[in-house]
């Protein structure tokens, strides 16, 4: 059998999609680049917001119509988890629908037999480059967040061993994988359910003594519980490079309120002071929504007014979406029109580009230890990496300017020397 799968949604949902390439290798299937080359079609949706929902569909729409060719589709993910039984009605043309609980099992469904010992996490086929790889910590979320989804699409949380994870560490770094990016719901909760304290750190020390793991990212970060020691032990670390991720949603006290965040505004202003610091050259992604039902136009100007003064490095801006079966869609009317959630969207992103430029351009002249993740899509001689500063196909890359052949999955030290289209920057390998 050829499959080819497509992969949509966040990192979590990416390691989801490795474990079942993992799944259907035992099997002995061939995977192929193309929909067009496949006898069957796996597509892993997400379902957190509208945008991704209208992917995913268009995604299964364009997958079904190759069913004439005789293809099998297959959808699985978050969608499903969310909406099966309203998949299955709307677009009976899909072959099968994995509920999140159902993927291990698509080789049963699909009539295959393991050919070879699948042994969870072990067997992973990894998506990303071999020298980087995602290590999710553990499923599900606690928090309510009344605009957020996620708790009754992936239950509470729950927490992998530091045994099982530091296992799976090591396998990946015996495959040459030199950053782990560390991924969850909520990163700095990890162990709480299973030990009855925040475990996070203790499972970092031993994932840094592993040989050839160079680099460790955390991501996903929750305000209300990151303090000051968390701040402390990132600048103290060997491994886990000096990058904050961590969405705050909104900066008034009474969004963060209505948006049962857990925490406002007073709580950011001490991490930026804690950042500040104990690691002021260090990078610190966050993200907003705009179009909360109770923001008014002052609460914006207030959002625009932290945003310029946070300064962070690098933000995601997303429009409010009325999920069903959210506390806020139970509560609020989806009040702010969508027009002008789009307008307050632009006016972030555009405040947010000047400080990203002046950001990128503050390290011109400095040399930087540049991880080379490859070859630049337009110039396919151009080598391009990233720096601490930059996460995994999220933000800014560095192109590298150099006479030597280097491979990718190679650091190198480089001359930071430009800025190109804000994001980005243009380094001389030294």
């Amino acid at each position: 059998m050829k499959v080819a799968v497509i992969s949509l949604g966040c990192p979590k949902n990416l390691v989801d999609t490795e474990l079942v390439l993992g799944k259907l290798k035992a099997c002995g299937v061939q995977f192929v680049n193309s929909p067009e080359e496949a006898d069957t079609i796996v597509i892993n949706t997400c379902g957190f917001i509208d945008t991704a929902k209208e992917e995913a569909i268009d995604t299964i729409l364009q997958a079904t119509q190759l069913k004439e060719k005789g293809k099998k589709v297959v959808v699985m993910g978050c969608l499903v988890e969310r909406y099966k039984k309203e998949l299955e009605r709307e677009i009976p043309e899909v072959d099968l629908y994995l509920t999140i609980k159902e993927e291990l099992s698509i080789d049963k469904k699909l009539g295959l037999k393991q050919k070879d010992e699948f042994k969870l996490w072990a067997d992973r086929i990894l998506a990303t480059p071999p020298h980087t790889a995602y290590l999710k910590i553990s499923e599900g979320c606690d928090h309510t967040c009344s605009f957020c989804a996620i708790p009754q699409i992936r239950g509470k949380h729950r927490s992998r061993t530091i045994q099982s994870i530091v296992e799976e560490a090591k396998i990946l770094a015996d495959k040459g994988v030199k950053e782990l990016n560390i991924v969850s719901q909520d990163t700095n909760f990890y162990g709480i359910d299973l030990y009855g304290k925040p475990m996070l750190w203790q499972l970092i020390d031993q994932l840094e003594k592993i040989q050839g793991v160079h680099w460790i990212r955390l991501y996903y970060l929750y305000p209300s519980s990151v303090d000051e020691d968390f701040c402390k032990k990132m600048a103290e670390s060997e491994k886990v490079v000096p990058y904050i991720e961590m969405p705050i949603q909104h900066s008034e006290d009474r969004i963060l309120k209505d948006m049962k965040r857990g925490y406002r505004k007073s709580k950011l202003l001490k991490i930026l002071e804690w950042k500040e610091k104990y690691l002021p050259k260090g990078a610190f992604r966050s993200a907003v929504i705009v179009g909360f039902p109770t923001e008014t136009e002052e609460d914006f100007k207030n959002l625009e007014k932290f945003i310029q003064e946070a300064r962070f490095d690098w933000l995601g801006v997303f429009t409010y979406s009325h999920e069903e079966g959210t506390p806020a869609y139970k509560e609020f009317k989806d009040t702010v029109p969508e027009e002008e959630k789009i307008n307050r969207k632009n006016r972030l992103q555009e405040i947010q580009e000047g400080i990203t430029y002046q950001k990128n351009a503050s390290f011109i002249g400095e040399e930087m230890e540049v991880l080379v993740d490859g070859f630049s899509e337009e110039w396919e001689t151009l080598p391009v990496g990233r720096t601490y500063r930059s996460a995994f196909e999220i933000d800014g890359i560095v192109y590298l300017e150099t006479t030597e052949p280097i491979q990718a999955g190679s650091f190198v030290k480089a001359r930071i020397k430009d800025v190109v289209d804000t994001v980005d920057t243009v380094a001389e390998v030294v």
